[in-house]
């Protein structure tokens, strides 16, 4: 029997691991044991809350391990492969994720084959090869996957407390919500808009665009986590949690209705209007965060977000008046940003008055075309310390950030800001967004220790 073990790294870059869940590796796990039965024994091993230092201790022996590579984990990837080999000489590490997928060559010298693209086809094959002794370097998904022909990803790989946990549907102004037992999910994949900070368009050779599961296995994975997990409430971390054209959203959000279920998620602005949001509110969403990324239409247009400031206040008044919390994200830095940004913002913020905003430092993060073109950004310099290249809005009560990129003093939008501008700017926000109560819901202002 081969042993295959799924690790899922600490992450303890966020302020709290476990308010997400490993989908990937839920997904890419049930798959394999739905498809090699009693040939394969599978384990997702979490090392969520564990010290890096003593990570190796609670990673059983397998004869294969895999590894979802994003960039603010790949250091600490890196290091638990390094020991492994040390003490298991004859596993086999395969790597896929967006570093991967960035970083081929360079990958390859720590991983032994690569997942290029949509794992769930290309891991049966190699399993199929390591049992053969045939295992390749790269493997590709050789046709656009259709997440509709997978089972749904079974959440027994983890402890039930993990999965079904109170906190996550936290409301601002009603009480009670924190006490929810909620977990997360995800209904969709892909994206098909191209955002210069985002990953995503890198990813369009391999697939492109966006695809929800039928309406029917969403209602079926809900009815699963509300009768083996007690679940009463879900948070949906699609990058898009409702279809785009209303065809297709009206029998999405019946469907996730008629398990009677609190959901909240996250939505572009250009995607709600009148119809939607009463149709989402029927259905038991509770909550909706838009990404307004910036208050400067130049910014916006610079990176290539495709929305307007205007359509931005109009989607989050549509949606307080349809009696959904709203919540916004955004990022201070960008390409384009006027000297002013910050009064700007404030007064967008107060006058919009969202239930909390979510503030982050931009930063340029590999396989998006702002690292792959920074000249298009005016930016003269790169850096690759990787645990720099995210900020996360609230994880420190005082933050220190630090960027990896500056900008051309006269850049082609004309005066650009220093670095030290940048961050001064972002914290004078940060500061009034959280004595003005604007902070993320749930969050404690303690640092994470």
């Amino acid at each position: 029997m081969i042993k295959v073990g799924f690790i899922s790294p600490s992450s303890d870059y966020l302020h709290d691991p476990f308010r997400g869940d490993p989908h990937t590796h839920f997904l890419i796990l049930t798959i394999l044991e739905d498809y090699f039965g009693d040939q394969i024994e599978v384990a997702l091993i979490d090392l969520r809350g564990i010290k890096r230092d003593f990570a190796l201790y609670h990673i059983p022996d397998c004869d294969i391990y895999l590894h979802s590579v994003y960039t603010l984990d790949y250091n600490e990837q890196l290091s638990i492969v390094k020991g492994l080999r040390e003490r298991i000489p004859k596993a086999k590490h395969i790597a896929g994720g967006p570093h991967v997928v960035t970083f081929q060559d360079e990958s390859l010298k720590i991983f032994d084959a690569l997942v290029i693209g949509a794992g769930e086809t290309s891991i049966i094959q190699v399993i199929k090869d390591f049992k053969s002794n045939k295992l390749k370097q790269k493997y590709y998904s050789s046709e656009r996957e259709d997440i509709n022909s997978y089972p749904i990803p079974l959440r027994k790989y983890l402890p039930k407390k993990t999965i079904a946990r109170p906190e996550l549907m936290t409301l601002k102004y009603k009480n009670g919500y924190d006490k929810i037992i909620g977990t997360t999910a995800i209904f969709s994949r892909g994206c098909p808009y191209k955002c210069a900070f985002c990953f995503m368009p890198s990813s369009k050779q391999y697939r492109s665009g966006i695809v929800f599961r039928t309406p029917k296995l969403v209602e079926e994975e809900i009815n699963y986590l509300k009768n083996d997990y007690g679940i009463e409430g879900i948070n949906l971390l699609d990058e898009i949690c409702v279809p785009l054209s209303m065809r297709r959203a009206i029998p999405h959000l019946e469907a996730i209705g008629r398990t009677g279920i609190l959901w909240r998620g996250q939505c572009r602005v250009d995607g709600i209007n009148n119809e939607l949001a009463y149709l989402m509110k029927e259905s038991g969403c509770i909550a909706m965060a838009l990404g307004v990324e910036s208050i400067s239409q130049h910014s916006l247009d610079m990176v290539n977000k495709k929305i307007k400031v205007e359509k931005a206040r109009e989607s989050i008044s549509i949606l307080k008046e349809a009696g959904i919390e709203t919540r916004v994200y955004m990022i201070l830095g960008l390409p384009g940003e006027p000297q002013d940004i910050v009064e700007q913002t404030w007064k967008f913020i107060k006058e919009t008055d969202p239930a909390n905003v979510y503030l982050s430092l931009f930063t340029a993060r590999p396989g998006t075309d702002v690292y792959e073109n920074p000249e298009k950004y005016s930016i003269k310099q790169l850096g690759t310390n990787w645990k720099e290249t995210m900020h996360l809005y609230c994880r420190y009560e005082k933050e220190s950030p630090t960027l990896t990129f500056s900008y051309e003093e006269n850049a082609s939008w004309g005066l650009s800001m220093s670095n030290q501008k940048i961050i001064e700017n972002y914290l004078e926000l940060q500061d009034r967004i959280k004595s003005s109560g604007y902070g993320p819901a749930g969050y404690t202002n303690k640092e994470n220790n």
